[in-house]
């Protein structure tokens, strides 16, 4: 990590306008692996940075029907679950309106980019990924600190007994947020051959921040991704034989460490139980089930087709919902889901189109997976990942 966060050949031939939203996201991307407060220092970044941001801003009547499919929506839903059932959350509904309004900027930019040469373009990627990627190690690093040491942090770095949960209020969002970054260093030892050994241990050490969340939400997404990203590999004659090496690598080392997990005690804990407790449901399990199927009274008793408003889920179900779906389709109605839906058609009709897409599409898949048993809406990281769909 001791190369420059934004590489030299990256700020030539670029606008100012280019360099200011270049700077802006690699700062943002870095600042999104630290969300224990709120507002967060990336709310806070965004602030400041929107004047700047807005210098020679351009948009698209597909930026802005992808932004409308969302904000519409939204508002529609706040006034009527306001005006039909009294429910408001000034809170949510600030908080949708900023991810929103962040999407659009950032989907704009990239969407006007898009004719910018592919080495611009790739060394841009490379810059957010460097940047994504020290965050992630940061709260990895921290967790292993705590589990070392045992001493106590400012932040609570070790939650819910062993599991680690860096610099973010869950566990559940921290290993997600390591997925994508982890599948990125994968595909650049493929594609650049064993001589960047160095992208194999960055891989491996984002992988184990992802174990060690000890997320099944997660650990699926990383197995979704993964999954997903060496089916297609296997298909491409130039990196087939060093994927079935990694593959057999990958399936060495989590057998080592599923050996070496019962010798190993973390604050008492004995791995391999706690691992095997957590891969079993959990007797939180069926309250989240049932929660999750209360969107079908709740949208029968506010409004069917516009929903009861942005957060007022847990003001019927007195928990969050742990996932994307049911909150969505309660929170915006039919209309609302539906317009989503179309919100992703076009993401994924945008991404399918894009040199990145190998990359690109395996992570999409793998957070909207995650998002059927954890509520992904409000992940800064999540919305990065929308936006990127037309890099």
């Amino acid at each position: 990590m001791s190369d420059q966060v934004v590489p030299v050949e990256l700020t030539k031939r670029i606008s100012t306008s280019d360099k200011i939203h270049m700077i802006f996201l690699v700062v943002y991307v870095f600042l999104s692996g630290f969300v224990f407060v709120e507002p967060s220092p990336a709310e806070i970044w965004f602030l400041v940075s929107v004047p700047f941001l807005l210098i020679g801003f351009k948009t698209t009547f597909q930026s802005l029907l992808t932004f409308g499919l969302l904000f519409l929506p939204m508002l529609i839903s706040t006034y009527v679950g306001y005006a039909v059932s009294g429910y408001y959350n000034s809170r949510f509904v600030v908080i949708d309106v900023y991810l929103f309004s962040f999407f659009l900027v950032i989907f704009s930019y990239f969407n006007g980019s898009a004719k910018k040469e592919r080495t611009l373009r790739e060394n841009f990627l490379h810059a957010l990924m460097r940047a994504w990627s020290f965050a992630g190690l940061i709260n990895i690093f921290a967790g292993l600190l705590v589990y070392m040491t045992g001493i106590r942090l400012p932040v609570n770095i070790i939650r819910f007994g062993i599991r680690l949960q860096g610099f973010f209020k869950d566990p559940n969002v921290l290993g997600p947020f390591l997925v994508p970054v982890a599948l990125y260093y994968l595909k650049e030892y493929l594609e650049k051959g064993k001589k960047q050994l160095s992208n194999l241990l960055m891989f491996f050490l984002l992988s184990l921040g992802v174990v060690f969340t000890f997320s099944r939400a997660a650990w699926l997404n990383y197995v979704s991704t993964f999954l997903f990203y060496l089916f297609y590999a296997l298909f491409n004659k130039k990196t087939l034989i060093s994927t079935l090496f990694t593959v057999v690598m990958i399936i060495l080392a989590l057998s080592l460490f599923l050996y070496l997990s019962n010798y190993i005690y973390i604050f008492n804990t004995n791995l391999r139980d706690f691992l095997l407790a957590r891969a079993r449901l959990q007797s939180y399990d069926e309250a989240r089930f049932e929660t999750q199927a209360m969107f079908l009274d709740i949208l029968s008793s506010t409004s069917i087709l516009f929903g009861v408003g942005p957060g007022n889920y847990e003001s019927f179900t007195g928990m969050a919902t742990h996932s994307l779906y049911t909150r969505y389709i309660a929170e915006r109605g039919l209309f609302g889901f539906a317009t989503f839906l179309v919100f992703l058609g076009i993401v994924f009709r945008k991404v399918a189109k894009s040199e990145f897409k190998a990359f690109l599409i395996p992570v999409l898949v793998g957070q909207l997976v995650n998002s059927l048993f954890i509520d992904s809406l409000h992940w800064r990281h999540f919305w990065i990942l929308l936006a990127f769909s037309c890099f």
